[in-house]
């Protein structure tokens, strides 16, 4: 059962972290609350499971308590991940600060000097 649930909550973070719910909701134009959440999201997948495999109700909510608190943590931790790297690749792409578009505006919009004409 362990396996199953931490499947499930896994999954349904990531349902929810990749926009994959936002979309959904956007094609069907109907807005899911429970949805767009990843704790609510894990602890209603997990319920639903746990009640559908005939696992005991209080067991089914104890599980579903206990993987929402662990999806807090993993969508938290994939936050973390994700600003991590946006700023990797704000690095990468543009060790000093400036952009190549940037540059390229500056020097044509840059009076021409004598300096410039010269051979």
């Amino acid at each position: 059962m362990v396996k199953e649930v931490a499947l499930i909550t896994i999954s349904a973070v990531l349902f929810v972290q990749m926009g994959l719910s936002s979309a959904i909701q956007d094609v069907l134009h109907f807005y899911f609350k429970i949805a767009s959440c990843p704790k609510c999201a894990t602890f209603w997948s997990v319920l639903a499971y746990c009640l559908l495999t005939r696992k005991g109700f209080v067991v089914s909510i104890a599980a579903s308590f206990i993987s929402a608190y662990v999806a807090l943590w993993l969508s938290l931790l994939y936050d973390a991940l994700a600003l991590l790297y946006n700023y990797a690749y704000e690095y990468i792409t543009e060790p000093d600060g400036t952009s190549s578009d940037a540059e390229a505006d500056k020097d044509e919009s840059a009076p021409a000097t004598a300096t410039d004409e010269m051979p």
